[in-house]
């Protein structure tokens, strides 16, 4: 038998679990069990903050606090987002190099 989910209506879908016996999605875990996404978090709208604000020598600081592979990445979107026409900043690329 074949149950096509109407995900809008989260009551059909446990029905439908309920009769077939067993769920496709894993029981939502909750934030507490991945402390570091909320701690990224944090500092993914400080950074931000402080690129607009020019305020490299503190950019450079938390640029540390993220894993290495994502610095690469951080790097990109700050220099973007100070890019941005409603924005419209200077990024020192030679810094962040």
């Amino acid at each position: 038998m074949t149950h096509k989910y109407n995900f809008e209506n989260a009551t059909e879908k446990r029905q439908a679990d309920k009769d077939l016996g067993h769920i496709l999605l894993p029981p939502n875990d909750g934030q507490w069990k991945h402390p570091e996404h909320l701690k990224e978090s944090d500092l993914l709208q400080i950074i931000v903050r402080e690129s607009q604000n020019q305020n490299w020598p503190e950019v450079k600081r938390l640029l540390l606090e993220f894993p290495e592979g994502k610095r690469k990445d951080l790097i990109e979107m700050l220099r973007r987002g100070n890019k941005f026409f409603l924005v419209d900043k200077d990024f020192p690329d030679e810094i962040f190099r």
